[in-house]
């Protein structure tokens, strides 16, 4: 009778605790009612041979439910009490305390002296194990309580009204305003002026959300391969049987054989990036790789050579520098990677404006180039000659030092630039040497100088080595951690001391294939087809893509080939896009307008420090899940232990128990965010619920840097071996003949496209092709006119496409832009646009990655470009 009250009990607490909370009072009640059952029924479990003697007897039996009783209604009533005002990941550490204790602690305390004390001749239950029972009840009802008023989700924002959230398609998180109708209809999308940040800046691409939304091309239920098709399963179906594959693959090759690729979107979903990891880390693979050695794994690479750690990026200080070079970048189009900065065009005017220089240095003249600064051409992956002899130039000067930070072998740094004069880098690079001697001596004097670069020097084959260099110029100038110059932010959330595995020398973890190193805990994705198709037991067998397209982004091609290899690949995105359309099972996510988020992984970043949070502004459509959710559910499917590295790995055990309550409380992944902000201690997750449009944080200043090396206990190594070795690399490269037919191919980005996930956009007009942009120059030579059809042949498949002719490229450079060619996806609007996708012409491969840091090289190619005849197209 007991254990039925109690059943009723938690039904009744659970109704009443969801609902207002003027009906808290009655939830706390039957907590009361809990603990008048709960003490009885587990001695039983535990102890059977009781139940006729000390469980039935008035005294003990009364004795212990009444006082677990009133102890679990004190502990309730404190908890609902307290409940709002703890971190809410603390309620579910105490209810994993609380399950601990109910079957540990009683099964304890029949070890040693206590066993004879309780199989005594006493009619009466011992004092201790009173006190036990009170203490454990009262703990319950504290923790249970307290917990319970985070386990409904937080409703999305009100309806028929303007709500306030932000964009998550690049670093710069725009903040928007969205109406959404009592249907919920996304209307117009806006960008935010009251936003403490960007000010009502915002492109294209963000103010097309809600097509995205609302597009009827969008997964929306889970999808099983069954043939050549795809049938639409329940998503109990699908978690079950990926699930079961999981750990059949693990149970027969272990877990290094299931194996993660996390596209680009997913670094702006906190709750994606924290139970992705948590699940590889649970389930004991080292096989994660990431979109990130696309495009910047030399940065992270570099950080943790020089400063202990990957997440150590010091950025420009656009606000108050009075010199800016920007290297192979493009901030009027792309905006700004690796620093969140709103309207960079702006910002990078109001430098000239106020007197300083901004020096864009790229093979094109960019929409950058031609709107504001300098412009100095340069021939493609020589950007290091450049550094090296603007190193030369300032140290042949009066000694510049590197102020007061920690650094060692600056003078061995110094040392690599001794040959490279201004004369020698002009013949590598085509800038006359005046010039380089001019940025020198501008950099040099500026109150402040900084240093921006992007993919045009990351992708080149020398970006570790260009990011190096820029460090070491930055120190010989005293321009590291300093306002005006290169500075470290100061994050609300603490990234450096969340990841203490990353930090130098401490992976150790490496490929199968070429012994490749991860870099901030990725492998490197160029290396992907090789450890599908690598002769060794423990290869992957099985794939897990979120958010990303690697049959479409990694160079090579070479995807298509390594998936008939596979046991099991999963998709989860947004489109069946190339990589999903080979898949065996095809997951739907949720866009960012449909679950809460907060950009964690960017707050180090910010050239204004600012915090902002969003809830979902529409709840999911049809049968779309949060990234996290899927995880969690998988964890469970495949038989994922509860106790791993993180919080996170408790949450599927959980919230399967409380899927059985009525109304399938969850919870959510905010509780872990409040206890990051506040263990930060500069924000709490209250006030910027309070503030929909955001917070500003104390601006950025020196010093930092040096107190970020205080807390790893590092000093600044100014010269890595690896990186010193790189320059004999560079200048063997260098020596090598290039084909008098050949040219330089380069990448491009467009302002009304991003990458390849909003080509089925509805409303954003595009060509519906990309072009070969080419120099008239070099198509007179080959014959080649105008919107004429062209091969392109540079290692990999040719490809075809029409050329553009223009002189905004220097002779001897071409530049294809990414992310078309959708012919191999089932995605409408997208697979019948024509264009052709640059990395199939490129090769793949270990032999075409960075040597240091694994990232793929995708320009700087030699390219063979030839017309097509009239009759053959």
């Amino acid at each position: 009778m007991l254990i039925l009250d109690a059943l009723v009990a938690c039904l009744v607490g659970v109704l009443f605790a969801r609902r207002d909370s003027r009906w808290s009072w009655l939830s706390v009640m039957s907590f009361a009612m809990v603990g008048m059952a709960l003490p009885g029924a587990v001695l039983a479990w535990n102890y059977p041979e009781w139940h006729s003697s000390y469980l039935v007897s008035v005294d003990n039996g009364l004795g212990v439910a009444l006082g677990g009783g009133a102890s679990i209604l004190i502990g309730a009533a404190f908890g609902h009490w307290i409940g709002g005002a703890l971190p809410r990941v603390l309620p579910l550490i105490m209810l994993s305390v609380s399950a601990w204790m109910w079957f540990s602690v009683p099964r304890a305390l029949s070890w040693g002296g206590t066993a004879a004390f309780l199989a005594g001749d006493a009619q009466d239950l011992p004092p201790l194990f009173l006190g036990i029972v009170v203490l454990m009840t009262s703990w319950t009802g504290l923790a249970f309580a307290a917990a319970m008023r985070f386990t409904k989700p937080a409703d999305p924002q009100a309806r028929d009204t303007e709500t306030t959230t932000f964009c998550r398609i690049c670093e710069a998180h725009c903040g928007l305003n969205v109406q959404v109708s009592e249907e919920l209809r996304v209307g117009r999308i806006k960008p935010d002026r009251s936003h403490p940040a960007t000010l009502g800046f915002g492109c294209i691409k963000g103010m097309g959300l809600g097509q995205i939304h609302h597009d009827a091309k969008r997964l929306n239920h889970p999808l099983k391969r069954v043939g050549e098709d795809f049938v639409r399963i329940s998503w109990d179906q699908a978690i079950a049987e990926i699930g079961a594959k999981l750990a059949e693959i693990r149970s027969d090759h272990g877990s290094r054989a299931i194996g993660m690729y996390r596209g680009n979107p997913s670094f702006f979903s906190f709750a994606h990036v924290l139970f992705a990891d948590s699940f590889m880390r649970a389930l004991g693979s080292p096989n994660l790789f990431t979109s990130v050695s696309v495009d910047s794994n030399n940065k992270f690479f570099v950080a943790s050579e020089m400063f202990g750690h990957p997440m150590v990026q010091p950025i420009p200080d656009v606000s108050r520098t009075s010199f800016l070079l920007c290297l192979g970048s493009n901030p009027a189009v792309s905006q700004m990677s690796i620093i969140q900065i709103a309207h960079p065009l702006r910002r990078l005017q109001q430098i000239v404006d106020r007197g300083g220089r901004v020096v864009v240095v790229d093979p094109r003249l960019t929409e950058t180039a031609r709107r504001v600064g300098e412009h100095a051409f340069i021939h493609p992956g020589t950007d290091a000659a450049l550094l090296l002899a603007m190193i030369h130039e300032i140290c042949d000067s009066p000694a510049q030092a590197a102020g007061s930070l920690p650094v060692d072998r600056l003078d061995e740094a110094r040392a690599v630039a001794a040959d490279w004069t201004p004369e020698r880098a002009a013949e590598v690079t085509g800038i006359p040497a005046n010039t380089i001697r001019d940025l020198a001596k501008g950099f040099r004097d500026a109150d402040g100088a900084s240093i921006y670069h992007s993919t045009g020097v990351n992708m080149s084959g020398f970006g570790s080595l260009c990011t190096w260099l820029i460090y070491v110029l930055l120190l010989v100038t005293d321009n590291l951690d300093r306002t005006g110059g290169q500075v470290l932010v100061r994050s609300p959330v603490d990234l450096i001391a969340l990841a203490p595995g990353q930090s130098r020398g401490r992976d150790q973890a490496r490929t199968l294939a070429h012994g490749w190193p991860r870099i901030a805990g990725a492998f490197p994705s160029g290396a992907l087809a090789d450890e599908i198709v690598v002769d060794n037991p423990d290869r992957i067998r099985a794939l897990i893509v979120s958010a990303g397209n690697p049959a479409h982004s990694i160079p090579g091609d070479r995807f298509h080939s390594a998936r008939s290899h596979l046991e099991l690949l999963v998709s989860i995105d947004l489109y069946m896009g190339e990589t999903a359309a080979l898949a065996d099972y095809v997951l739907p996510a949720t866009d960012m307008l449909e679950h809460t988020d907060f950009p964690i992984g960017w707050l180090h970043l910010q050239e204004t420090p600012y915090a902002q949070y969003t809830p979902a502004v529409v709840p999911p459509a049809a049968e779309r899940r949060e990234e996290w959710r899927i995880f969690t559910d998988l964890s469970m499917a495949a038989g994922i232990s509860p106790f791993g590295t993180t919080v996170c790995n408790v949450f599927p055990w959980l919230n399967a128990g409380l899927a059985r309550l009525p109304g399938s409380p969850r919870v959510t992944p905010d509780p872990i965010l409040r206890a990051l902000l506040w263990w930060g201690g500069q924000i709490s997750l209250s006030t910027l619920q309070q503030n929909p449009a955001g917070v500003l944080l104390p601006p950025n200043d020196g010093g930092a840097l040096v107190e970020q090396l205080g807390r790893l206990g590092e000093r600044i190594n100014a010269a890595p071996a690896g990186l010193l070795a790189d320059v004999a690399r560079f200048e063997s490269h260098l020596e090598t003949k290039q084909p008098p037919e050949t040219l330089r191919l380069i990448g491009l980005r467009e302002r009304r496209t991003h990458n390849s996930w909003m080509h089925n956009h509805p409303t954003i007009k595009r060509p519906r092709t990309n072009t070969l942009r080419m120099n008239p120059v070099d198509a007179n030579t080959r014959g080649i006119l105008e919107g004429g059809l062209v091969d392109v042949r540079g290692g990999g498949a040719p490809v075809r496409l029409p050329v553009t002719l223009t002189t905004e490229l220097m002779p001897g450079v071409v530049a294809m832009p990414h992310g078309w060619g959708h012919r191999r996806s089932r995605v409408g609007r997208a697979q019948s646009l024509s264009g052709a996708n640059v990395n199939r012409a490129i090769p793949g491969g270990a032999e075409h990655m960075e040597p240091l840091s694994g990232q793929a090289r995708m320009t700087g190619h030699l390219v063979r470009v030839t017309r097509v005849a009239a009759k053959e197209s």
